[in-house]
C-alpha cells in the first residue's frame, strides 16, 4: 500500500521490486534529545535510548562514550544535557511557575 501512494508521487518507483523491508519502533523522547548516561535512581545502571531514528548514525560516537563512562567513571564528551534527571528539574520548574 506504501509502494502504491508514493507511485502516485513518483510514478517512476512503481517499477521497483521491493524484496526486504523494515519496521519498528522509534524511542522519542519528550525533548527530543537521547538520555545517556548514569541512572539517577539505580547504581550501576547507565542508559543510552531515546536516538528517534538517529542511533544507526550516532551508534558508534555513543558507545565509545558510554564504554568511557562505564569503564572510567568519567566521559570527555560532555553529557550533561542527556541526563535522565533533566526531566526531574525541568518538572520542578513546571511545579514552582518557573517554567514557561
Amino acid at each position: 500500500a506504501q509502494l502504491r501512494a508514493v507511485a502516485r508521487l513518483l510514478p517512476a518507483i512503481a517499477q521497483v521490486a521491493v524484496i526486504r523491508t523494515w519496521s519498528g519502533c522509534e524511542g522519542y523522547v519528550r525533548d527530543m534529545l537521547p538520555v545517556m548516561g548514569r541512572s539517577a535512581t539505580t547504581l550501576g545502571l547507565f542508559h543510552a535510548f531515546g536516538f528517534s531514528g538517529h542511533g544507526f548514525q550516532l551508534g558508534p560516537g555513543v558507545g565509545d562514550a558510554m564504554a568511557e563512562l562505564i569503564t572510567t567513571g568519567r566521559c570527555e564528551t560532555p553529557l550533561d544535557d542527556f541526563r535522565i534527571d533533566r526531566f526531574k528539574a525541568r518538572r520542578a520548574e513546571m511545579d514552582s511557575g518557573d517554567a514557561l
